[in-house]
């Protein structure tokens, strides 16, 4: 699987994130303030484990760096 770097957008403070798999990696969508808010970080983590990925190997993104 291929993991490159999340795609950061802001749609307001009740949004969490999202993570598809698309072709031969993932796709994760966190709002910029992500990594400072410990409870939705963590639920986003696991969307990425549920999908075979680890936060800990895409570098560039907020989650990753923090894990």
């Amino acid at each position: 699987m291929l993991y490159n770097e999340a795609l950061i957008v802001d749609y307001g403070p009740q949004f969490l994130g999202s993570a598809v798999k698309v072709d031969s990696g993932i796709l994760c969508v966190i709002p910029r303030q992500q990594h400072t808010r410990v409870a939705s970080a963590a639920a986003m983590r696991e969307m990425v484990r549920e999908l075979g990925g680890d936060c800990g190997d895409c570098g560039k993104c907020p989650l990753g760096q923090a894990n």
